[in-house]
C-alpha cells in the first residue's frame, strides 16, 4: 500500500470520528431540549440536568481519532 493511500485512509478515519461525535452531540442536545420543553409544559420549575455527549462517551469516537492519527502519521515518508 502506497503512502497516499494511509493518508487517506487516516483521513477518512478522523472524519468519520467527526461525523459521529457530531451526530452524538446533536443528539444529546434536541434530547435536553425536549426534556426542557416537557418541564415548562407541565409547569415544573427545576431545571433538567444537563448532560452534553464528551469526547469519551461513545467508545468509537477515540478509537477512529486514535487509527486515523496512526495511519495519518504512518503514511508520511520520512527522510
Amino acid at each position: 500500500m502506497a503512502n497516499d493511500h494511509y493518508r487517506k485512509l487516516g483521513a477518512a478515519f478522523l472524519i468519520a470520528a467527526g461525523i459521529i461525535y457530531a451526530i452524538e452531540r446533536v443528539g444529546s442536545i434536541i434530547a435536553q431540549s425536549n426534556e426542557r420543553a416537557a418541564m415548562y409544559a407541565a409547569n415544573i420549575n427545576a431545571s433538567p440536568e444537563i448532560h452534553v455527549a464528551s469526547f469519551f462517551d461513545n467508545v468509537f469516537v477515540p478509537a477512529l481519532t486514535f487509527i486515523g492519527v496512526l495511519l495519518l502519521v504512518y503514511g508520511f515518508p520520512r527522510k
